[in-house]
């Protein structure tokens, strides 16, 4: 088995500036999340066999999009897993229609997934205990 997701991948010159944001954050004991594994996940999948993962593949590769732009403006923490993240204050229909078509594929495949609505994020931090500080960051921008 193996734990899946679909997410998307920023270049290099996003991830650096992502990394350099969360890197000036005075975020005590947090743990940051490495440069490479910086990324918005689309669909959590979980423990998935390599049939069903060949499936997934063949039908994300039929799925398609215009390209699209996204603004990281906007800073946050949820308490209860303890994560500070940035995330679009608003993103485009294509961002969506990108993430539902890998919904409804992924149940077409047999997987179950969250049934809340989506909002995009990225993790910027784990282990963190404290709110993150109100501020309004400097909005890194990111085409896709």
């Amino acid at each position: 088995m193996l734990r899946l997701f679909f997410a998307l991948w920023p270049d290099e010159h996003v991830r650096a500036e992502i990394q350099a944001f969360a890197t000036s954050l005075p975020l005590k004991n947090a743990r940051l999340v490495a440069e490479k594994n910086i990324h918005i996940t689309l669909a959590f999948l979980g423990n998935v066999d390599e049939p069903t993962c060949n499936a997934l593949i063949k039908g994300a590769n039929s799925i398609r999009v215009a390209p699209f732009s996204l603004s990281l403006d906007s800073l946050g923490w949820w308490k209860k897993p303890k994560i500070a993240w940035l995330a679009p204050s608003a993103w485009p229909d294509e961002l969506s229609r990108l993430a539902e078509g890998l919904h409804v594929l992924s149940r077409e495949c047999g997987m179950s997934l969250e049934e809340r609505s989506y909002r995009p994020h990225l993790t910027l931090a784990r282990k963190v205990t404290a709110t993150v500080p109100d501020i309004s960051p400097e909005p890194i921008s990111w085409n896709i």
